[in-house]
């Protein structure tokens, strides 16, 4: 049995990975939707959930795996619950 050094992160086995990549685009996807029917650029965004555009832009294109305290400021900032962004995601499929 291997040993899990607690401090040190552990990468993703390859099936999980792809899995987390699915979840952040979809994220991505749902949040550059809310935004652009709100008619607010990157930048706006940013602004209005004190985040950097170049994150917010990150997590359009599924780049970042972003915190649970992010997707609430987000939400935040599209005056939106953070329930609303998370809605759409894709069920998990079965276990691998």
């Amino acid at each position: 049995m291997n040993r899990v050094v607690v401090n040190k992160p552990q990468p993703l086995e390859a099936r999980f990975a792809l899995e987390r990549d699915r979840v952040q685009a979809a994220f991505g996807s749902r949040l550059r939707e809310f935004r652009v029917a709100k008619q607010l650029t990157l930048e706006m965004l940013a602004e209005r959930a004190d985040l950097h555009a170049n994150y917010v832009g990150a997590v359009e294109r599924g780049e970042r795996n972003l915190s649970l305290y992010n997707i609430w400021r987000l939400a935040n900032g599209l005056d939106l619950s953070a329930e609303a962004l998370m809605q759409e995601l894709p069920a998990r499929q079965a276990k691998l």
